[in-house]
């Protein structure tokens, strides 16, 4: 018998084969025909086909001992592909390498800050949310005060850019991160969770300050405070810091018992460290009475504020709080500021002083305006005060390590504030007249060339402190002066002199300082005569003053100084 005669399909199928084979045989070992290959479909839009070749040449030049410097951009290439593929983890391995390799040093910042941000965004999606914190603090200490800036004062700046990039990943952290944290949720040794806290510290306590931002601030403060409790203690300062960061927040979204667990354990930890007698544990005692008034707890809120006045009382003996109340509030060292309360176009004081005469330090040339502030001097029973020197002491007092504390601003003419309303155009400077810089008391401070932050420890030595120097805070957290939501100015301290200033701690409404300026000498009478405010009973002297002709509140609603 004949063969049947092979068909030409068969011949054609063999020499496919053929083909097919050698092909596949040049695309796994020879590097140009895998990379020509994943050009081709890249280019082609068959980027999930491409991954393989990709990879495939990698390895190849790898293997040969090819620079790694001369992958970059097909890995850069590759990480885009990966990521789009959902392989996170990959996508980021090959990012890592690009930021890594010589050639990101020559790319312009941007670039390079935009990869960093890809691997954030990636991270988050990949469950790592403690690698994206990391990066986006790093961008939030790069954008100095555009941070503190809803309207960028330069859109263009690279500083702004950084800004919008932080503002721009918080929905994803609140999407990513649960706002409550039973235990610790951070991974890795110990130095790698504490860098990890510190960021997320950082960044929640920025996201805590701006709209819609309570629940990503919430996760991220959340997971910091548990890895600080665990690592460091309830009694370390880093962990007190989270805490006071994250009790507001807390509050703000109806989390009261949580509160009140962060409020009792700070306040048993300084109790411990401090003695049971120290007034610097008003502060956290203020911050558990204000959760148990916001419950209606009203007997365990007095409760406390008796406690406040026990502690005070102990510290300091008998406190004359009339002994120079006519002429405090002649030289205007009490009065408050805001458009119910505006100083007039020639007010200026008459002891202002150069603030570098005190070994203040200063962020600007000491001959400007602005670094001049009230001398302010005040006699009482026990010694002679000034503001400068005691600006100066309480700058000494809450030093530390890596924070370098200056005066970023000090007094304001009214024709300077007439200059900074008219130029500004972004709706971020006050009406004139209604500056507390005009009087010459109030110090915008620096921390580190930029305005301080919440997050930074010298503000929480500053909250615990700053009322023994005579200090108190103007813009507090949710307060109202201001319009928009972020009217809190952590960096914007005033002075009052310590008397006014301990009665402020001791039996002012809290976080109201305008309203208490505005009713200061029923504050003083009251307290000279033994009389408190009761929690379950109305404020009288908040009542009285917004009783007064004018005087509905003593809040301003001009626009905020930087």
């Amino acid at each position: 018998m004949f063969k049947q005669p092979i068909s030409l399909s068969m011949i054609l199928g063999v020499v496919g084969l053929l083909y097919a084979c050698t092909f596949w045989l040049m695309v796994t070992i020879n590097a140009d025909h895998a990379e020509s290959r994943f050009v081709t479909l890249v280019d082609s839009g068959a980027g999930s086909r491409a991954i393989g070749h990709g990879e495939q040449v990698i390895a190849i030049r790898a293997s040969e001992g090819i620079d790694a410097e001369e992958l970059v951009e097909i890995k850069q290439t590759l990480a885009g592909l990966q990521a789009g593929e959902g392989n996170y983890p990959r996508a980021i391995k090959l990012y890592q390498d690009v930021l890594a390799s010589r050639k990101a040093g020559s790319l312009p910042v941007t670039e390079r800050a935009i990869i960093r941000d890809e691997v954030a965004h990636l991270s988050l999606a990949a469950g790592q949310p403690q690698d994206a914190a990391v990066i986006y603090s790093a961008f939030l200490e790069a954008a100095g005060d555009e941070a503190a800036r809803q309207v960028p004062a330069d859109p263009d700046s690279l500083e702004a850019f950084y800004a919008g990039k932080v503002r721009a990943a918080m929905p994803v952290f609140a999407e990513a991160l649960a706002p409550i944290h039973d235990g610790e949720v951070l991974t890795g040794d110990e130095d790698v969770r504490l860098a990890a806290a510190a960021a997320m510290t950082d960044l929640g306590g920025y996201y805590a300050m701006q709209e819609n931002g309570d629940y990503a601030a919430a996760g991220l403060l959340s997971a910091g405070y548990q890895t600080r409790l665990a690592l460091l203690g309830a009694a370390s300062q880093d962990t007190l810091q989270t805490a006071l960061l994250l009790g507001p927040v807390y509050q703000k979204i109806g989390r009261y018992k949580d509160t009140e667990t962060l409020y009792l354990t700070a306040f048993h930890a300084q109790e411990q460290a401090r003695g049971s007698n120290s007034p610097e544990l008003t502060l956290y005692i203020r911050l558990l009475a204000d959760v148990y008034k916001s419950q209606n707890r009203l007997t365990e809120a007095e409760a406390l504020n008796t406690h406040i006045r026990r502690l005070f009382s102990d510290a300091f003996g008998a406190r004359r709080y009339l002994s120079n109340q006519v002429r405090d509030r002649r030289m205007d060292i009490n009065r408050p500021v805001s458009l119910n309360f505006p100083l007039t176009e020639d007010y200026k004081p008459t002891d202002l002083v150069a603030a570098v005469d005190y070994a203040v330090p200063l962020s600007k040339s000491p001959g400007l305006e602005e670094m001049s502030i009230r001398l302010a001097e005040l006699v009482t029973d026990e010694a002679t005060t000034a503001m400068p020197s005691q600006l100066n002491t309480l700058f000494a007092h809450c030093s530390i390590e890596g924070e370098r504390l200056t005066l970023r601003s000090g007094y304001r003419s009214y024709q300077t504030q007439v200059y900074l309303y008219d130029r500004n155009t972004n709706g971020t400077v006050t009406d004139p007249g209604t500056s507390e810089h005009q009087l010459g008391l109030a110090a915008d401070i620096d921390v580190n060339g930029r305005l301080m932050r919440s997050t930074d420890r010298a503000y929480q030595c500053f909250e615990e402190n700053a009322w023994r120097f005579g200090f108190i805070l103007s813009y507090p957290p949710g307060n109202d002066y201001l319009p928009g939501p972020d009217t809190y100015e952590p960096w914007h301290w005033r002075y009052v002199g310590k008397q006014t200033a301990l009665l402020y701690r001791e039996a002012g409404p809290i976080n109201k300082p305008q309203e208490f300026l505005a009713a200061l000498p029923c504050y003083e009478e009251r307290a000279m005569a033994g009389i408190w405010s009761i929690a379950s009973e109305e404020d009288v002297c908040l009542a009285q003053m917004a009783g007064a002709p004018g005087g509905a509140s003593a809040s301003s609603r001009s626009q905020k100084a930087p």
